[in-house]
């Protein structure tokens, strides 16, 4: 396994991914597209056996002097619940803690994806607040966040 900076290269793979998960509220291409650019904070977790196979990403940017958003972290499905994205989102709370600027992260997750709840909790996240008709799809979403110094 290996966690490393996402590339223009990698652009229709995550965007193909990106539709089959979230469906109609993924991030449209171009949208991704800038984010690659410009984001130095965008990282893809690969499993290589002869060809590398992206499995999942995360998207973090910086919204605020103290804060950063994690604006998407996906894992295929049929990688969940086997430690990967433990794996991921461990890899960017210590990339995150060694910009000692930030204090806080904050994230919104549907509230009927149970794993991925559960997955934040186990690192100390907690619910803030609900926010209604959150998404395209019209789905409520939980902001949730973490003080960095209580990883």
């Amino acid at each position: 396994m290996k966690i490393d900076k996402v590339t223009l290269r990698d652009l229709f793979e995550i965007h193909k991914l990106e539709q089959r998960v979230f469906k109609e509220d993924a991030f449209a291409k171009d949208l991704i597209k800038k984010l690659i650019q410009r984001n130095s904070f965008f990282l893809k977790m690969e499993k290589s056996v002869f060809k590398k196979k992206i499995i999942g990403f995360v998207i973090v940017v910086k919204d605020r002097e103290d804060r950063v958003n994690i604006v998407n972290f996906l894992i295929k499905p049929q990688y969940q619940n086997k430690g990967f994205g433990s794996l991921l989102l461990k890899h960017v709370l210590y990339e995150v803690k060694q910009l000692r600027e930030i204090k806080k992260i904050i994230l919104n997750v549907k509230i009927n994806n149970n794993i991925a709840i559960k997955l934040y909790e186990k690192f100390s996240f907690n619910i803030i607040e609900k926010l209604e008709n959150y998404y395209v799809s019209k789905e409520s979403a939980f902001l949730m966040e973490l003080d960095i110094e209580d990883f």
